[in-house]
């Protein structure tokens, strides 16, 4: 059986979390439909706009930005291969959060990382309540056609742990304290904010791409 005893950083930024999660409310029962990308990037690699959001399978409000923001800048912006979407792990709010994040990373490397995304998303209960046990993580992956044997020898030898940890560093790095935290060719955006919000920050940014290319 699986265990990782890393679940240290989650007391550096629950707070942070909990603030996000008061101000911009909850995914509550909505559908996540599953994204198309190539591993865990969403859009053109050289879109002149990157996109990077650091976000937790257990945050409502992660769950919230799957379902409503994330797919209207895909619309507006990544379909016409102006923006990029990378995500990232920030998996600080328990021991679920570090188990569905290495699920995750497993789904990766079958080449099914944006399907497990949608399923962790879509599975989501209450705080390490037992929504992403060992069992149900298993059955997310015969879900969306995984090599259930590879999936469980991967998950189960933490082979992605490091990945997950290196992830986690850099958002502490850069001041993440709450997720989703998003970073918009650098620029900071906490929370799944009005589309709005992000496309200033995307125009800007593409604007700003435009003026360096000249």
């Amino acid at each position: 059986m699986f265990r990782f005893g890393v679940f240290g950083l989650a007391a550096v930024a629950v707070v942070g979390a909990l603030v996000a999660v008061q101000v911009f409310g909850s995914g509550g029962g909505a559908v996540v439909e599953p994204p198309i990308g190539e591993g865990r990037v969403l859009g053109d690699a050289d879109a002149p706009v990157t996109i990077v959001e650091y976000a937790d399978f257990q945050c409502p409000v992660c769950k919230r930005a799957a379902t409503d923001l994330i797919p209207q800048i895909e619309e507006e912006y990544v379909s016409a291969g102006q923006v990029k979407i990378e995500f990232r792990h920030y998996p600080f709010l328990g021991q679920e959060s570090w188990d569905a994040a290495q699920a995750a990373a497993a789904a990766e490397e079958q080449g099914k990382f944006w399907e497990y995304y949608a399923a962790l998303f879509n599975a989501q209960g209450r705080e390490n309540s037992g929504a992403f046990s060992y069992e149900t993580l298993l059955q997310l992956a015969e879900d969306i056609g995984l090599d259930v044997d590879r999936f469980d020898a991967t998950l189960s030898s933490n082979a992605n742990l490091e990945v997950i940890q290196a992830d986690a560093d850099a958002a502490r790095e850069k001041g993440v304290n709450s997720t989703p935290t998003f970073f918009v060719n650098g620029a900071k955006i906490v929370g799944a904010q009005d589309v709005g919000k992000f496309r200033d920050a995307i125009d800007k940014a593409l604007a700003d791409a435009q003026e360096a290319a000249q």
